[in-house]
């Protein structure tokens, strides 16, 4: 997106179907603003006037803020990261001993569990996202196959000249423009899969802890070794059938603990998450496509001989139940064919 489309953005108020404060009075906006946990500051209350509007879509929240006179917000400790665009004006984010400077079109992140304080200059306009901490780290095992150890943590700081950055700022200002009534026709899939994307390109246009876990993940397999190659292929042409990692590790010609310190090596995570992560992959695609009736048949047939654990296993995976994936893809499926 160009610095010219920035500012045709900058030039509308988005998410106009979402009102949440329109006011000149500070102390009214402080208090509709609390609610949401979040503490106002009017710098100059004289000039204050302040139009915020708030959209919640299932995973994240979008605001649009529009300050005519200088404003502080202080950002409390939540497991919540709030990632901040600059559409115009200009803005500043304080976090501990780290102070990023924004102007337009420009980028920056508050992390989950840490405090901070956002100020914006004269006549600002601003989009903020806030996103769950449990949906970004369920997004990176989503995208790693395993849940890492370590909770997400950014730098405030977003290279905001490189191509990555701009792909997320074009899907943001995106989603924001199609919230609106004029846009209602969209199927609401559509703008799962939409937001969905502005997830996942912040966290590779970002810098955090668990950066090095996605990019090892998304390397080429050029110095991947060829039996770890082999492992993944028998894995995912046999994820409907009950099998282990010793089974893998003969098929792949090599002992376990060979093909476990590789995996780590080259993938990041276990030839045993690889497994169960396969298989429940499988068991999503099963669930989405109508090619199962029961959730206990799914179960089976994806190798999982526990259906509770299963149900536990595919939470922690997807952020939905088994049950959830049914009914949102198949409505008009009966109550008897979800049990599970």
């Amino acid at each position: 997106m160009s610095s010219e489309d920035i500012v045709s953005y900058s030039g509308q108020e988005l998410l106009q179907d979402f009102p949440l404060v329109r006011s000149h009075d500070p102390d009214e906006a402080r208090d509709i603003l609390r609610r949401y946990g979040v503490e106002m500051i009017a710098l100059s209350p004289s000039d204050f006037f302040m139009r915020t509007n708030l959209a919640e879509l299932p995973h994240i929240g979008l605001y649009f803020l529009h300050s005519s006179g200088a404003t502080r917000l202080l950002i409390p400790e939540r497991e919540i990261a709030l990632v901040h665009l600059c559409l115009e004006g200009d803005a500043l984010l304080v976090s501990g001993d780290r102070r990023v400077e924004l102007s337009q079109g420009e980028a920056c992140i508050c992390s989950p569990g840490v405090s901070a304080q956002l100020e914006f200059g004269q006549n600002s306009r601003q989009l903020l996202l806030r996103m769950p901490q449990r949906v970004l780290e369920r997004t990176v095992s989503s995208l790693l196959g395993f849940k890492p150890r370590q909770p997400i943590l950014f730098e405030p700081a977003i290279a905001n000249d490189e191509p990555r950055y701009l792909g997320f700022r074009e899907l943001t200002t995106l989603l924001a423009a199609r919230l609106d009534s004029g846009y209602s026709v969209w199927p609401k899939n559509v703008l799962l899969h939409l937001e969905q994307s502005c997830i996942t390109a912040l966290l590779y246009c970002s810098r955090h802890n668990l950066g090095h876990l996605l990019e090892n993940a998304n390397a080429a397999n050029d110095d991947v070794p060829r039996y770890v190659q082999t492992a993944e292929h028998y894995v995912e042409s046999h994820r409907d059938q009950d099998i282990s990692v010793e089974d893998v590790a003969r098929i792949a010609g090599v002992s376990i603990s060979t093909l476990t310190r590789a995996f780590l090596k080259h993938r990041g995570y276990s030839p045993s998450a690889y497994i169960k992560r396969a298989k429940l992959n499988h068991a999503k695609e099963l669930l989405e496509t109508g090619a199962a009736s029961t959730l206990v048949g799914v179960a089976l047939r994806c190798g999982f001989a526990n259906p509770s654990r299963f149900a536990q296993d595919y939470r922690e995976a997807f952020g939905e139940s088994p049950t959830e994936t049914l009914r949102r893809c198949r409505p008009d499926r009966g109550p008897e064919t979800q049990k599970h």
